[in-house]
């Protein structure tokens, strides 16, 4: 009995040293120049979501840069508005900050928060517990609540909810779009993206004019002109610029999609592990796990890879990143490509 156990462990050992060693990573044919990214935050990145990060000394970005709030460890960034900045604490509370006279306004709240959008006055969210909320913030009365099917696990690029003229339009994290019109709290549409069981939250909603673009990590959905289409990849991250949508998929490549979803243009970079998408003056960037940059004309579909170097070397990047317009921030270090 013991040797077979220790045969066993053998084969096992043999197993995991194969499948390891068997692992493919992404490696260039040709490096095109080298780049640093030369700025500094005043602390590492600690978390962070679709519309800002936090760092360890409490700090906020926001796709403006470093806000002037601080937050404490039991506290998390949802979102920024014209008007506000939305945090959420200890999971009881949503706290609105006025960035004119900092003066905060705190609503209760019986799940976590996990995204939350404002607009005159209303505050919409969506909880833990994948409830779509809507709230009056003078009154801090809860105006319309709807539960849908509980997540165990999820995709941590949830989704705010948008408003649309007279509706409201909440990205739930069971892959549908909740359309509740803004004034009498009804429920006017249920559109389902897709109905896996995990990590089928709703990762991105746009609108553009009469245009809206959604997606969960298995399925992008478009409705334009009141026509539906679908798209189905397995999505890393996604982003609408200029009439079309830049699609990041785990198995390394980027797709560019016209509004009804077509595919336009589209390279594979073998074994890639693609994150963040900033675009600037036809040029795509994202950065690869193993410490490269990839710059993508978004006309040709031409790339050069760069290798990232800095304080934290060229290495694997493993640790939390996040983008805005402009920027690519990764840990304590970002590029600014407005100053390139």
């Amino acid at each position: 009995m013991i040797k077979n156990n220790f045969t066993y462990f053998i084969f096992a050992i043999i197993f995991i040293f194969i499948g390891c060693s068997s692992k493919k990573y992404f490696q260039p044919t040709q490096i095109e120049s080298t780049i640093k990214f030369k700025n500094k935050l005043n602390a590492p990145i600690k978390t962070s979501n679709r519309f800002g990060a936090v760092l360890k000394n409490g700090s906020v970005i926001t796709e403006n840069g470093v806000s002037y709030i601080k937050i404490d460890k039991n506290s998390s960034f949802l979102n920024e508005t014209q008007d506000y900045y939305i945090i959420t604490q200890k999971c009881n509370q949503i706290e609105l900050i006025d960035k004119k006279n900092q003066e905060s306004i705190v609503i209760p709240i019986d799940e976590c928060a996990l995204s939350a959008s404002i607009k005159d006055n209303k505050l919409v969210a969506i909880l833990a517990d994948n409830s779509a909320n809507i709230y009056d913030i003078k009154t801090k009365k809860i105006l319309f609540s709807q539960k849908g099917t509980p997540s165990i696990a999820i995709n941590s690029l949830v989704s705010a909810p948008i408003f649309l003229d007279t509706l409201i339009v909440f990205p739930t994290l069971d892959g549908r779009l909740l359309v509740v019109d803004a004034k009498s709290f009804s429920v006017l549409r249920n559109i389902i993206i897709n109905s896996e069981k995990f990590f089928n939250n709703v990762i991105y909603l746009m609108v553009d004019g009469e245009n809206m673009f959604a997606a969960t990590p298995k399925r992008i959905v478009s409705i334009v002109s009141g026509r539906e289409f679908s798209y189905d990849a397995d999505i890393r991250d996604i982003l609408y610029d200029k009439n079309y949508l830049y699609v990041l998929t785990l198995q390394g490549q980027i797709i560019q999609l016209d509004k009804t979803l077509r595919e336009t243009n589209k390279v594979k970079l073998p074994f890639a592990t693609l994150n963040a998408i900033v675009i600037m003056d036809d040029k795509l960037y994202t950065i690869e796990k193993r410490g490269y940059l990839i710059e993508l004309d978004t006309k040709n579909f031409s790339y050069k890879v760069i290798v990232i170097k800095g304080s934290f070397g060229k290495k694997k990047l493993d640790k939390i990143n996040f983008y805005d317009k402009n920027r690519i921030y990764y840990d304590q270090y970002y590029i600014d490509f407005t100053k390139e």
